[in-house]
């Protein structure tokens, strides 16, 4: 689904009238929806005949008849509503899929700096915006406007049976109840949009409160929390029963105006009726036709009320639409093969306009198989750049070329495990140790193995009762060592063979077994890939064929004794 929709102008007519339009064609639920409201006539039309005809004339065969039509023509309506509700269903769940699908593939192809602006927990309150949107597109919105049209259908035949004072009647009631809505959707607006900014700022501080959870224990802050969070909900329980008085009112209202209606069209028509202007059947018909007309209206009302929640929604959705996207999915991705050579032209960045440049018109050329070494001593700038060299961080200026090809003209969502970065700390998916060294692909089962084998992972996870089948994730592998996690990470780099390895401080945070280990792998890779690293150990800077500072923004190339 293209989000670029929400990116645009809103209103209530405009998202009516595009409704359509999202949901693709809906012919065959217009000509459901014309057949149930056609039906709808039979019984106005079978009432009038009997009060007209039948039961002056006595003709008993007749109502027989009409009873038997009147019955067909119900359990038809029926079925045809059943089919426009399973089919609107199944609209309304692709619906929610498509725009679903659409949120998460924008976050995974949108800027990490963007992404990072928001913690996990307001990414996720905004997609739950999706479910709000699915019910007023896809939901009993979309049969409301298929539904009102024909309102106009149920007064033209008013209208013919009775004359204008019925009709008139009619209309000047429905004018009136808008009229009074309007009022109540200026003040529901009002009150929804705090209802969500205490909504946000509570949900921000359980977000806030539970992810500090140690440190509140910590210094005793539990009492102090608490009663914040206390005047928080006090606040947020007065809204919400704001909210939901005012959001009620649409129905109350819409319960007495047909009351008044059906009582109105009883008074005006019993008066045409008494002059001789009405028969007592017409009459009878035009009071349920006055109740057919008017219920789409109070829908409608209703809808017309609560678009204030579709408005916030569509607030949340265009907050991950706005987010600039990495490369166009459309794009090429790298080639099975690679030779592994990296150029970087004129590369210039900055996080902001009012922020000095950390990379400053910078080149840097790193032929296959070449260790570089950036060294981190007294520098800054150095993770910044692998970003830029990995294309998670947009250059502000310059291109960065992977072998021949521009990093701005590949699809960035899939490198094939031909370049890889390893961070100062790595992450663990949720899922078995061996799910994270598999990627979950079960065909890369014997490269795991070798390059676990490789890192020595056999003899640590041997300790473990489930040994590769160990479940981590969602802080449920805190009882291994950052070494560890840090083994397990290279490992998963390294399943794919990768021509390329970007690494940023990798070996900072192992214990000395595992930083040992490291360097007898950095040993084994180097000549064999291109191995680009941030460091500042003095080790691993012996090793590398070249050493950069970042001065000014620019590389600067040192020996390796000038590092010790």
């Amino acid at each position: 689904m293209d989000l670029s929709y929400f990116q645009g102008q809103k209103g209530f007519m405009r998202d009516l009238r595009t409704l359509p339009r999202l949901m693709g064609s809906s012919l065959d639920l217009f000509l459901a929806s014309m057949g149930i409201n056609t039906l709808a006539l039979a019984l106005p039309i079978i009432l009038m005949q009997v009060y007209d005809r039948i039961v002056p004339t006595q003709a008993t065969n007749t109502l027989l008849w009409l009873v038997i039509g009147f019955f067909c023509a119900l359990v038809l309506e029926s079925v045809l509503r059943l089919c426009r509700s399973t089919v609107t269903n199944w609209m309304s769940a692709r619906f929610e899929h498509d725009l679903a699908h659409s949120c998460v593939e924008r976050w995974l192809n949108c800027y990490l700096e963007d992404f990072e602006q928001d913690g996990a927990g307001v990414h996720l309150d905004r997609l739950r915006a999706v479910n709000t949107l699915r019910t007023f597109y896809a939901g009993q919105a979309f049969q409301l406007m298929l539904d009102l049209p024909f309102a106009l259908l149920f007064l033209a035949v008013v209208g013919f049976l009775s004359g204008w004072p019925v009709v008139a009647y009619l209309v000047f009631m429905a004018a009136v109840f808008f009229f009074i809505i309007s009022f109540i959707r200026k003040y529901y607006s009002t009150n929804r949009l705090r209802q969500k900014k205490l909504s946000d700022r509570r949900f921000n501080f359980l977000v806030e409160a539970l992810g500090g959870i140690h440190t509140i224990k910590a210094v005793t802050l539990e009492e102090s929390m608490l009663r914040r969070h206390e005047r928080l909900e006090a606040e947020a329980a007065k809204s919400d029963y704001d909210v939901i008085f005012i959001g009620n009112l649409p129905v109350s209202l819409g319960n007495m105006f047909s009351q008044m209606i059906l009582f109105g069209v009883l008074f005006v028509g019993g008066s045409l009726a008494i002059g001789g202007y009405m028969t007592l059947g017409s009459l009878a018909a035009c009071t349920l036709l006055s109740g057919r007309f008017f219920q789409p209206f109070r829908s409608l009302a209703t809808f017309w009320v609560r678009h204030a929640d579709i408005r916030i929604a569509q607030e949340q959705i265009k907050s991950i639409a706005d987010l600039r996207e990495e490369s166009d999915l459309s794009f090429q991705c790298l080639p099975d093969e690679i030779e592994g050579g990296i150029r970087a032209e004129g590369l210039s960045f900055h996080y902001d306009e009012n922020s000095p440049l950390i990379v400053n018109e910078l080149d840097l050329t790193v032929a296959p198989r070449e260790m570089v070494c950036l060294n981190t001593q007294g520098n800054r700038g150095t993770t910044t750049l692998l970003n830029l060299l990995y294309g998670m961080l947009p250059p502000t200026d310059g291109r960065v070329f992977i072998g021949n090809l521009d990093l701005a003209e590949i699809c960035h969502n899939d490198y094939k495990g031909r370049m890889e970065f390893i961070p100062q700390q790595g992450t663990l998916f949720n899922g078995t140790i061996f799910d994270n060294l598999t990627l979950f692909n079960p065909a890369h089962r014997d490269a795991a193995l070798d390059a676990a084998a490789l890192l020595q992972l056999e003899e640590v996870l041997s300790d473990l009762p489930l040994g590769y089948e160990t479940r981590v994730g969602n802080r449920l592998y805190e009882f291994l060592s950052t070494g560890v996690i840090q083994r397990i990470c290279l490992a998963r780099a390294l399943t794919i063979r990768p021509r390329i390895m970007l690494l940023d401080r990798a070996n900072d945070a192992m214990d000395t077994d595992s930083d040992d280990l490291f360097l007898w792998l950095l040993k084994k890779l180097k000549g064999n890939c291109t191995i680009v690293m941030a460091t500042a150990n003095p080790l691993i800077l012996a090793m590398a064929d070249s050493i950069y500072q970042i001065v000014d923004g620019k590389l600067m190339k040192m020996e390796a004794e000038q590092c010790f």
